[in-house]
């Protein structure tokens, strides 16, 4: 699914929510999330769109190539064939030694390796080379949708044109070296590398290529545009661009002759020299990424051995934070001159000095020849007198030698400088505002990234620069990490109370990080230096189950730390299991004339137990963040059943946390739940208090119905289960993880979305004695088994026990053909229709007819309107079904709804109603018993902050309805490794039936809280189910962001909140009144 204006491509009509990661397309080798870009050396999170039809054809004939896979995987099986892999590379190039000009290269020996000097890399950029990527030696087609780098035949291959067979082109023996680009690779950052050692004696240099375009599929939408960049030395930081030598590839079958001039750029270097043919920027336009390739390479040059030269080694010098006033540490640099006939020259620019002595520094110096013949250290300091990004240049002259300039860089940080939004920050080692990285273990580090929090619009995952990022997972997969993100020395001499606020934002699951503070940081180097020590502070960070949105954390008392000199440090870990994205943005020190006010955060808003036996016992965890307090605060529980503990050890109805221990850290609270009562539900708060704070409130729930007597019911949409092209990359895993949690939710129902290998499906249900299972014979652009399209589409299925479930009949409703194109075809993601299971349900003895709808619907893809429509066409036309065929029938229907129930999750439908309001404004006779989970802030998905996954039954069946048993899994990620790059980007959802009474200890959990009107322009109104002086109202921003507060009465909170929300800015809010018997929330959107 996609969120607004983002969509995404593929081989048929993708359904992927829109508010949770999106369907990786045809033209990805794994399965993407697209909320916002993902930094150099992160492949995660590169948006993708949507062609006009929403396929594409992945195999030609693909029925007798059925066959014959058929047949190969017998013959695999049996052990009459076995296969060698093909290799594969990804290694630095050695660089090469030029010999006579020019060096060419025509890549027709790629089925052996790559050629000598060359290398292939992703997470390129601008300032980092990037990684060196794998290089598979066998022969690839054009159209392949796979993201790698690749073998191509080249366009200029004798016979070929653009509609050549797979087997034509891997016949051909003119070759070039390719890539194709998907959103999780190498767009932006693919680039072919040609490694010299030194150009010593060369000048003058030239490249020109042929840069081609491969694959002219309709579905290739996209443009590439491709720059020549060069730099000097092992590990460069800096690349500089050609303004000649650019190039755009795209789906126009064919190859153009690219030629670009070095200048003086490339003369007489030391080396080693790099020269990149790089696409720098993301692909313009919607649809699949080109195959793009290069051929017949030539470098050509003109020598003159006995030529005056001049070479510094490196060729730049980055001074880290320096405040203002002082003068640094020196650096030195290495000059060398060869065939001198005069003095050289030494002149520095910027607030920088040069000295050949370490004594004396000046902006020039003057050497003799025979002081560089061998290689003379210089060396240099930073000195600057204003705070900001300071540039600066030496440049060494002498007569007849290329000029040869080496570049300075440093930071100048101004200690009373306490704010810091990282909008200059563009670098990735030197972060800007004074900030530095250090990177204790692994390969990735803080780095600045143009998806910063956009102050006019918090909730926006759009670019906005900037803001500083960190992922461990890269190059697909999870890494064992620790980097620190380093402040400047704060001077906080002279404050009252110093407080520290900041904006963090998380990403896929991932230990929290960590906030310290340190005086007596030298301010660069390891932070971990002998002597040095670094304090924890009781700092909140949000919980992926909590938001993916922008969060601000606030009132970080550093009043303990009130001179010069203070460094404050974000401190993130990542393993080889779990590697979470981290950004922070708009850090912030204030010098309050007051002290902070006392603040509750919890990293839970609800802790739901399920079944639990009469007079046994189970517990969860939450952590509380209680800080700045003046008094004890109290953890209290609304029920009996409910206890709660700050020790694991002692329980009871309250427990009181003092000052004391609130400030040593977060304090972790266990509930447990003890219910007494058999086949009954319970539901209650716990409600965290101290003075001065606004309080917040935990739902607890849990209940006593045994799971022998009732019927669980899960849907789950397991993200392009075993496809080769999409999702997960690992399907062994995937299927692993799968059965994992399969097992562990023990359901007598699953309703699966997006299965793609039926039989991979079919030997994990063999794994599950007394299950049986169906899947669809159709999908989008999928009429049966026997169409082309139905092996890589999206299916539905049913898993079920027979013991419970009997008699299954199934269909299809409102099913037709692609040819003949019937109204509810387009309206059901072109061919993807509601899969029906109507069975005999036997519960404790009783058996009742039950029809299971399950339901994949149309995605948020572009143009959104249009997608909305379609969407909402479906459910129109399933509400109508249902009304007339199934007027006093048990009705489930279920599945991946591609939107939130409470409101749409599309942009531009104003106001924002859901395209299931055919079955929302009719909730007497269709409960959506997964609304209140919406209205509670929960999420269906991993990446985005809505319910999607859904469950809306007929009154008849709601009958049977356990009260609150509505949940979504997220405890299946503990399960498995890597949960939602592994397994899949949604969770299950439960919910519970009983043909038995059912009780429950008070009125559901989850009323509704009224806003009239809405949209709201001047003034609103607020019902709540719920009378009493002690409401408390809380308005927030969707990023969490508190804007106002009252209390009192329901009279007393309109009054409250319609003095001020006339001045609130156009956006959505979220209201939130917790009242004695539970909180209620609901959203409006302000015009």
């Amino acid at each position: 699914m996609v969120r607004s204006g983002v969509s995404i491509c593929g081989r048929q009509d993708i359904s992927a929510p829109s508010k949770s990661a999106p369907k990786a397309p045809a033209s990805s080798a794994e399965h993407l999330h697209n909320d916002y870009l993902a930094p150099p050396n992160s492949f995660r999170n590169l948006p993708v769109t949507l062609g006009s039809r929403e396929k594409v054809k992945f195999v030609p004939n693909a029925f007798p190539l059925l066959m014959k896979r058929t047949l190969l995987f017998g013959l695999l099986g049996s052990g009459l064939l076995t296969l060698a892999a093909a290799p594969a590379w990804a290694q630095a190039p050695t660089p090469v030694t030029l010999g006579t000009t020019p060096y060419t290269e025509n890549f027709d020996n790629l089925g052996t390796a790559l050629p000598a000097g060359f290398g292939v890399y992703t997470g390129a950029s601008a300032s980092l080379p990037g990684t060196a990527a794998t290089f598979a030696t066998a022969p690839a087609a054009w159209n392949g949708t796979n993201g790698a780098f690749k073998n191509f035949a080249s366009a200029l291959a004798t016979g070929l044109t653009a509609g050549s067979s797979a087997a034509d082109q891997n016949a051909a023996t003119n070759r070039a070296l390719g890539v194709r680009q998907t959103g999780s690779f190498g767009d932006p950052g693919a680039a072919f590398v040609f490694q010299v050692a030194n150009t010593t004696g060369k000048t003058g240099f030239e490249v020109s290529f042929d840069l081609q375009s491969l694959d002219n599929a309709s579905t290739v939408t996209r443009a590439v545009e491709w720059k020549v960049d060069y730099a000097a030395g092992a590990n460069p930081t800096a690349f500089t661009a050609l303004t000649s030598g650019t190039g755009t590839t795209n789906n126009t079958f064919g190859s153009n002759r690219i030629t670009a001039s070095f200048g003086t750029a490339l003369d007489n270097q030391p080396g080693p020299v790099w020269i990149r043919i790089v696409a720098l920027s993301p692909s313009s336009g919607t649809g699949s990424r080109p195959s793009s390739a290069i051929d017949n390479f030539s470098l050509s040059w003109q020598g003159n051995p006995n030529a005056p030269t001049l070479t510094t080694a490196p060729t730049s010098l980055t001074f880290g934070s320096q405040n203002i006033g002082t003068t640094s540490a020196a650096q030195n640099y290495t000059l060398t001159g060869s065939n001198l006939t005069a003095d050289v020259t030494v002149t520095v620019t910027g607030p920088f000095t040069v000295s050949k002595d370490n004594t004396t520094f000046g902006t020039s110096a003057t050497l003799t020849a025979a002081e560089v013949a061998a290689g003379k250290t210089l060396n240099v300091k930073f000195a600057p007198t204003a705070a900001g990004s300071a540039t600066g240049s030496i440049t060494h002259t002498s007569p007849g030698a290329t000029t040869r300039t080496l570049a300075l860089t440093g930071t100048a940080v101004d200690p009373s400088q306490l704010s810091f939004d990282f909008q200059s920050c563009t670098g990735t080692a030197a972060l800007s505002d004074g900030w530095t990285q250090f990177s204790v273990t692994g390969a990735q580090t803080w780095a600045c990234t143009t998806f910063g929090r956009n102050p006019a619009d918090p909730a926006s995952t759009a670019a906005f620069p900037s803001a500083v990022q960190i992922n461990g997972f890269a190059n697909s997969t999870n890494n064992a990490n620790e980097d620190w993100l380093i402040s400047p020395a704060l001077n906080l001499a002279g404050t009252n109370f110093p407080l520290l606020s900041y904006w963090s934002r998380v990403a896929f699951a991932g230990p929290a990080l960590r906030l310290k503070v340190s005086t007596n940081y030298s301010g660069s180097g390891s932070p971990l230096a002998t002597g040095v020590t670094w304090t924890d502070l009781n700092a909140y960070f949000p919980t992926l189950a909590q938001t993916t949105a922008w969060t601000q954390t606030s009132d970080i008392n550093l009043s303990a730390y009130k001179q010069a000199g203070v460094y404050v440090a974000f401190v993130y870990t990542s393993t080889t299991s779990d590697g979470a994205r981290w950004t922070i943005d708009d850090v912030r020190v204030t010098n309050s004339a007051t002290a902070p006010t006392p603040g509750i955060r919890a990293t839970a808003n609800s802790v739901a137990f399920g079944y639990v036996a009469p007079n046994a016992t189970a517990t969860r965890t939450f952590s509380a963040y209680l800080t700045n307090l003046t008094a004890n605060a109290t953890i209290t529980s609304s029920d009996a059943a409910f206890q709660v503990s700050t020790d694991g050890t002692t329980f009871g109805s309250s427990a009181t946390v003092t000052p004391a221990a609130a400030a040593a850290g977060p304090v972790t609270v266990t509930v447990r739940f003890a219910p007494t009562a058999a086949a009954r539900n319970y539901t209650g708060t716990v409600t965290l208090a101290t003075a001065g704070a606004t309080s917040t409130v935990v739902n607890v729930s849990g209940d006593t119905y045994d799971v022998a007597n009732t019927l669980e019911v899960v849907n789950w949409n397991i993200e392009w289960f075993g496809s080769a092209a999409n999702g997960p990359t690992d399907n062994q895993l995937q299927d692993t993880n799968v059965r994992a949690v399969l097992n562990s939710l023990n359901a007598d129902v699953y309703a699966l979305a997006e299965v793609v290998d039926t039989v991979r499906l079919r030997n994990l249900v063999a794994a599950m004695p007394g299950y049986a299972y169906r899947v669809s014979d159709f999908g989008s652009y999928a009429d049966n088994r026997q169409d082309p399209d139905y092996a890589e589409a999206q299916k539905l299925a049913f898993v079920y026990r027979t013991s419970v479930v009997s008699n299954p009949q199934f269909q299809a409703f409102f099913r037709c053909t692609e040819a003949q194109n019937c109204p509810q075809f387009n309206a059901w993601s072109s061919g993807r229709f509601p899969f029906v299971m109507t069975a005999n349900v036997t519960l404790d003895g009783t058996t009742k007819q039950v029809s299971f709808v399950l339901i994949h619907a149309k995605a948020n893809t572009a143009p959104l309107i249009t997608s909305y429509d379609r969407r909402k066409a479906g459910a129109d036309a399933l509400k109508a079904k249902l009304d007339a065929d199934y007027p006093t029938a048990n009705v489930v229907v279920l599945g991946d709804f591609n939107d939130d129930l409470d409101q749409t999750i599309t942009a531009g439908v104003t106001p924002p109603v859901t395209s299931y309001s055919a079955f929302t404004t009719d909730a007497t006779n269709y409960p959506a018993l997964t609304l209140p989970l919406s209205l509670a802030g929960q999420k269906s998905t991993a990446s985005f902050n809505d319910v999607i996954d859904h469950v809306v039954v007929t009154n008849e069946m709601n009958a049977y309805f356990v009260p609150n048993s509505a949940a979504i899994q997220t405890q299946v990620t503990g399960l498995v490794t890597n949960y939602a790059n592994t397994t899949s980007d949604h969770y299950p959802v439960l919910t519970r039936f009983s043909f038995s009474p059912t009780t429950a200890t008070g009125k559901p959990r989850f009323a509704q809280l009224g806003l009239y009107p809405n949209p709201v322009s001047k003034s609103i109104r607020v019902v709540v189910p719920e009378q009493g002086l002690g409401l408390q109202l809380q308005v927030l921003t969707t990023d969490g962001r508190l804007v106002l507060t009252g209390n009192g009465s329901v009279e007393q909170l309109n009054e409250q909140l319609n003095a001020k929300v006339g001045g609130l800015n156009a956006g959505m809010y979220v209201v939130r009144v917790v009242g004695q018997q539970q909180t209620y929330v609901a959203r409006f959107v302000k015009q």
